[in-house]
């Protein structure tokens, strides 16, 4: 899923339907959202595929948001997935994975008018402020970089955003200037979720005997809600780390990939060491820690790294991206740097300058921050994923 804008369409609201009914059919529909799924009964391992389509979504927007609540009727632990809906029609598939129990499960749709909006506001504002520019990097290595307006109120709105599963965003000021900004941000679609339609579905997971009656008996007065929950995973899983001895191995093995992966580098730890977190500047840093390593300007004053006299090329997130922009980095969101020698092949373009990767702090290996320049915010889940 690419990184993508979506235009703003005018909107209406439409009466809140809930519709709860257990059907044996593959298919079923409210006023105005149809659902098909391709079977009633599953095995671990199978796909289920999910088809939707709103037959009114002028009337609501071309751009909503599908919620996929699954919820395990015996226990109540309940899985969420949230889907873009484009045009009115989605067709998602979930593989089912071996960990998922035995049993009866409701499949809980939500239709949202809401796209993916983030809305911020920055808090240490100057008079002279007017824009702000915004860099996104993907978990999927997409990127998308642009400048935005602030309003009286020094406020912004980012509109109609669409990625898939988590990504990084990090503000600086033009010319990138980096004067450790301070910003507030929320997503309207990480808060209570109003739905204007919904539909409920049940099936039936694993070799189970026909336990048809035993559905009907458990879901007739079902009644779905996201509140209250006895287990929650929210979308995506995050798993929360113990700390170890070794935790830069472990982010590396979750986030390292390709030839970035080779053992041909100096690796600088920012997760269980405060050196890089509290070095003032980042490239005055990486001088000291790597012999050969220098600064130069440009004729714009711009600084860049250089290495034996040629330019050294700068990831963030295996992502190549301008010197300049790695300064705009808050030096304690970092979580590693790997530093590879002139001639050691990283990428298609590698240079003869050698190669600074610079990895980000995300997920558990992150402590959630509401203010700051750089942020983890959560898309879409990929139209083809694994519930487990």
């Amino acid at each position: 899923m690419k990184i993508t804008r979506i235009r703003n369409f005018k909107t209406l609201t439409l009466q809140f339907i809930f519709c709860i009914i257990f059907n044996a059919a593959h298919a079923q529909k409210s006023d105005s959202m149809f659902l098909k799924i391709n079977k009633s009964h599953f095995l671990q391992g199978d796909t289920l595929n999910l088809e939707i389509e709103l037959s009114n979504y002028r009337e609501v927007s071309n751009s909503a948001t599908i919620h996929l609540w699954i919820e395990e009727i015996k226990t109540g632990k309940k899985w969420h997935y949230r889907y873009p809906l484009l045009n009115g029609v989605l067709s998602a598939k979930l593989i089912i994975g071996n960990q998922i129990n035995d049993g009866n499960y409701a499949l809980n749709v939500l239709l949202q008018k809401k796209f993916f909006t983030l809305e911020g506001k920055l808090v240490n504002q100057d008079d002279k402020d007017v824009v702000l520019n915004y860099f996104l990097l993907t978990k999927n290595m997409q990127m998308a970089s642009n400048v935005i307006s602030l309003d009286k109120s020094k406020s912004f709105t980012i509109n109609n955003l669409l990625f898939q599963d988590s990504a990084s965003i990090f503000f600086s000021k033009p010319k990138h200037k980096n004067d450790q900004l301070q910003i507030e941000i929320k997503t309207p679609l990480d808060s209570n979720i109003i739905a204007i339609d919904t539909i409920t579905r049940f099936i039936k997971i694993g070799k189970i005997a026909d336990v048809s009656d035993t559905i009907i008996t458990k879901t007739s007065s079902y009644q779905f809600t996201t509140n209250n929950n006895l287990y929650t995973t929210i979308m995506p899983e995050l798993i929360v780390k113990a700390k170890s001895k070794k935790l830069i191995d472990d982010y590396e093995k979750e986030n390292v990939s390709g030839l970035f992966a080779g053992s041909d580098a100096t690796v600088l730890d920012g997760l269980e060491s405060d050196e890089i977190a509290n070095a003032n500047d980042l490239f005055n840093y990486l001088t000291t820690k790597v012999g050969g390593l220098n600064i130069k300007f440009d004729e714009e004053g711009n600084r860049e790294l250089t290495w034996r006299k040629r330019s050294a090329e700068i990831y963030i997130n295996e992502i190549k991206v301008d010197p300049e922009f790695a300064l705009d980095i808050i030096t304690s969101d970092i979580a590693m740097i790997k530093i590879f020698q002139p001639g050691v092949p990283v990428s298609f373009s590698s240079g003869a300058g050698g190669t600074i990767a610079i990895y980000l702090k995300n997920g558990a290996y992150k402590k959630p921050n509401k203010i700051g320049n750089h942020f983890c915010i959560l898309g879409y889940t990929g139209l083809e994923s694994t519930w487990k």
